[in-house]
């Protein structure tokens, strides 16, 4: 039936969503679990260690042995621009960042979650509109522009929380380590967010000829 259906496609949407929670969070939380087992360890061998593993990426070029950060691999190969991407233990608790850093990067990968759950939330609510034949009322106008705009501050929110996160590395990764900031806005999101506000007007363009349609009749 057309319910049964609906409800499949509503259950789809926040699997997806899900799915793109767990993306995001399941790798952080495997390094947390990964990280409570080895200092266990550490505490039975006296071995120490001072914080999370890190994950940064950095400038290659300070373990070449050429000029201009550049290495010879065999005969035929010369690497330029090194970059590592690695797992990083800090071993010296003099090195540490400020807990109002840590906070906000907490802070922001909540809030982004729950833009995300909105999200899903309201795309099922535009779902049950279409089934009820109200897409070109009001309402269901509102709730797609809603999704809009939490999807441009999803992309904002995310951006900052990367500048953050890479604050968080510069404060506790020192020389000889050089950490590229590897933030990216979300390019591919704000075509998207531009083509639901688009939909939208040819909603509430809809919404205006159907009134005006009902009017001449």
């Amino acid at each position: 039936s057309v319910m049964k259906k609906v409800r499949a496609l509503q259950i789809l949407v926040y699997i997806v969503f899900g799915l793109f929670v767990f993306q995001n969070m399941a790798a952080d939380f495997w390094q947390g679990f990964k990280d409570g087992y080895n200092d266990g360890m550490g505490t039975i061998d006296g071995a120490k260690r001072y914080g999370p593993t890190l994950q940064a990426t950095i400038d290659g070029s300070f373990i070449s042995q050429k000029n201009g950060g550049e290495m010879k691999i065999g005969e035929n190969y010369t690497l330029k621009n090194i970059i590592i991407n690695s797992d990083i233990v800090v071993n010296n608790d003099n090195i540490s960042v400020s807990w109002p850093l840590n906070a906000i990067e907490t802070g922001l990968i909540l809030i982004t979650t729950l833009i995300v759950i909105r999200i899903a939330y309201l795309i099922n609510k535009v779902i049950v509109n279409i089934v009820e034949g109200t897409l070109f009322e009001q309402r269901c106008i509102r709730l797609i522009k809603s999704t809009g705009m939490l999807l441009l501050l999803f992309t904002l929110t995310d951006y900052i929380r990367q500048q953050v996160s890479y604050q968080v590395l510069i404060a506790k990764l020192h020389v000889p380590l050089k950490i590229i900031n590897t933030s990216a806005f979300n390019f591919g999101t704000l075509v998207f967010v531009i083509l639901i506000f688009i939909l939208a007007e040819a909603f509430k363009q809809g919404a205006r000829l159907k009134e005006e349609q009902a009017l001449t009749i």
